[in-house]
């Protein structure tokens, strides 16, 4: 049995449950071990910079992503 036999695939998905909008920011911290609050400041400046691609880019994958499995009874 190799090692990544047990290893899962990760999967992004947005986190409803810590994020302060749609969750996708915290959803990206947690799939990419970073903090979110980091992404978020991130996020600013690109709006600052771009205008609304960024915030119809944000809400589009907002639309797409599934909400994380990380519920009270799920597993």
């Amino acid at each position: 049995m190799s090692k990544y036999e047990n290893t899962r695939a990760k999967k992004l998905y947005k986190n409803s449950r810590r994020g302060k909008i749609c969750g996708v920011f915290s959803g990206l911290g947690d799939y990419l071990n970073i903090n979110p609050l980091i992404l978020r400041i991130a996020g600013i400046i690109a709006v600052l910079m771009t205008g609304p691609v960024v915030i119809l880019g944000y809400f589009l994958v907002s639309v797409l992503l599934d909400d994380s499995g990380h519920g009270l009874y799920r597993r």
